[in-house]
Formats: structure tokens, sequence, C-alpha cells
């Protein structure tokens, strides 16, 4: 491979694009640390069972259904927060206030007492970040043009180490938090990692402000750009035929 073609590939990965796409992986990953090792390990040091940890890890498959709001979400309006960060990052923050809110609600339960009640705030953390998702996903794909195939690799496979540094840095601030304030002899340790967490998620949401969205009016042009696209590879395939 020339030394061109090699800095041809390394610069793609300076664009700023991927900085935004990295900061989208992070908002993406963030919240699997929640419901993921964080609630698992608050309800195994509480006592309770493995099998009920087992049952409350079902909650993951929300994200394997939310392709049945997604059409809803495309279409619905977020009041205010629309106009004023566009529909994509609109729908993002809703999400980020559910999981806030969500986080504060955890911070006041008892698992032994309250199972119930804290597997169905993680549920609806679940469907939060699923629905967030749905959105976080048309962004990154909007940050890039149909044409840059190369960019489009590279936006892969920075969401991908975005995905990652999310999960791993929230789940290394989920665990220092909870251990500090148990070694300095706080029995609910855990509910004040997850008041802290909620600073997490104000971080995150401040960075969604540094990623660009496109207006509607370009959404629709691009849209009937790649149907255009399709139609033009499909009439050559006829031909061909």
């Amino acid at each position: 491979m020339s030394n061109k073609n090699w800095s041809q590939i390394t610069a793609v990965y300076f664009d700023i694009r991927m900085v935004r796409i990295f900061l989208l992986g992070i908002i993406s990953g963030f919240p699997w640390v929640l419901i993921g090792s964080s609630l698992s390990l608050w309800l195994k040091e509480d006592g309770l069972s493995r099998s009920t940890i087992g049952w409350a890890g079902l909650i993951f498959g929300v994200y394997a259904i939310n392709f049945l709001w997604a059409p809803l979400i495309d279409r619905l309006r977020v009041p205010f927060l629309t106009s004023f960060l566009g529909h994509r990052r609109g729908w993002i923050i809703v999400a980020q206030l559910i999981i806030v809110v969500c986080l504060l609600f955890w911070s006041i339960l008892n698992p032994t007492e309250q199972l119930w009640l804290v597997i169905g705030v993680g549920l609806v953390i679940a469907i939060a970040s699923a629905t967030q998702d749905i959105t976080i996903d048309a962004l990154r794909i909007e940050q890039i043009e149909q044409h840059e195939t190369l960019s489009m690799a590279a936006g892969a496979a920075i969401a991908v180490v975005g995905w990652w540094t999310g999960y791993k840095v929230g789940g290394i601030v989920a665990l220092f938090t909870a251990d500090f304030f148990q070694k300095a002899g706080y029995q609910n340790y855990w509910q004040i990692s997850f008041v802290l967490l909620c600073l997490v998620v104000v971080l995150c949401s401040m960075g969604l402000l540094f990623v660009k969205e496109k207006t509607a009016n370009d959404r629709i042009k691009s849209q009937l750009e790649s149907e255009e696209s399709v139609k033009r590879n499909l009439s050559s395939f006829g031909n061909l035929a």
C-alpha cells in the first residue's frame, strides 16, 4: 500500500466527525453499566440470590425490540427540544433526563425491601437507553455522506470504540465511588454512587451539543438522493437481466 493511501486512511480518523461519533458511542454505552454490572453488584451485595439477579437481567431484552417504536420516535417531535436542538438530539436529551430521574429514584430504594420496584426502574432505564439508541444510530449515520465509503468504515469502528469507552469509564466511576463510600462507612454506598452517576449523564448531554444534526430539509434532501440512487441501481440491474 502506498504512502498516499496510508495518509488518506489515517486522515479519516482525524476528521471532526469521528469525534462526534465517538461521543455518541459513549452516550450509547454508558447506560449498560447501570442495568448491567452496577445493578447486578447492588443486588448481590444486598444478599439477593443469583437466580433473582438472573431474572433482573431480562430487562436487556428491551434492546431487541426497540425497532417496534422506532417509527414513532422518527415521527414524533419533542416540544421545544426539537426546535432548539433538532429532532434526534431532542429525543436523546429526553432519554437522558429519564435516566437521571431513574438514578435518583434508585438512590432512595432498598433492593431487599423493594426489589420489584428496583427492577421496574431498571426496566425504565433500559427502555430509555434503547430509545436513545434509535436516535443515536440515526444521528451517527447522518454524520457521513453516502458516497464516503472510507469514512463509513472508520465511523463504524469509532462508534464501537466510543461504546466500550462509555461502558468501561462508566463502570470505573460506578465501582470506584461505591467502593469509596463503602470504605468511608456509608451503608447506602450504592445509592450515593447512583446520585454521582447522574453527573456523568449530564456530561454526556453536554457533549451532545458538539454533535451537529441535519435540518429537516437537509434530511429530506438526503433521503430523496438515497432513493434515487437505489432506483438507478435497480434499473441498472434490470438492464443487465
